[in-house]
């Protein structure tokens, strides 16, 4: 039997079967926790951007709980932000970014002040560059020269500092084409937020 040709067809066709079936059920299984993983990391991002800190130990339950009692989603001009106020009064809004990087999807949190004009911080969701170069990306050293930079009112919002200019952020050596992707990504989503709301006037 193992000589007829149809055998080795049959033979594939129910192998390819079989194995289809159980990937299909593994992604079935673990779609649900793919999904709230990336909720965490969403999550996770929002709040150190807006530097909202989060306490150590604490689980996913807990964690969701204090977002949702101090984040609140809002809508301006179709725009969707996320706006926490502190007991100061003083107001910052999580915006959310995504482009193309070098290899992949770059997405990501900003945070900017109430008049839009100063970042209070910004954190990665997901990011698909090269490890050791434009991986470096979601290095602390990388992502914390955001915080507290105040934007330029003309042209690019945000700069990396280079020889002859100045800038508030240095790039990642090695990593030209992420690091300038980057920041196309997050000076396109500042731009769109201040021509919507009118900040920064």
């Amino acid at each position: 039997m193992k000589d007829k040709p149809w055998f080795n067809l049959v033979f594939m066709f129910i192998c390819t079967a079989v194995f289809t079936g159980i990937l299909s059920g593994v992604y079935v299984y673990s779609r649900p926790l793919i999904q709230a993983n990336a909720r965490l990391s969403e999550i996770k991002a929002q709040m150190n951007a807006l530097e909202l800190a989060i306490p150590a130990g604490v689980s996913s339950a807990e964690l969701e709980e204090l977002y949702e009692r101090s984040i609140h989603e809002t809508e301006v001009n179709g725009l969707t932000l996320y706006k926490y106020e502190r007991e100061d009064g003083s107001i910052g809004y999580a915006i959310p970014f995504e482009g193309p990087g070098l290899w992949g999807s770059i997405s990501g949190i900003i945070a900017l002040d109430q008049d839009f004009k100063t970042v209070l911080g910004m954190d990665f969701i997901s990011q698909n560059e090269t490890p050791g170069l434009g991986g470096r990306i979601e290095e602390d050293w990388f992502k914390e020269q955001f915080r507290k930079i105040v934007l330029y009112e003309e042209g690019e919002p945000i700069r990396y500092a280079s020889a002859g200019s100045e800038g508030q952020v240095d790039a990642i050596t090695g990593a030209t084409s992420t690091s300038n992707a980057l920041l196309n990504i997050i000076n396109e989503s500042i731009q769109e937020v201040k021509t919507l709301t009118g900040g920064g006037n």
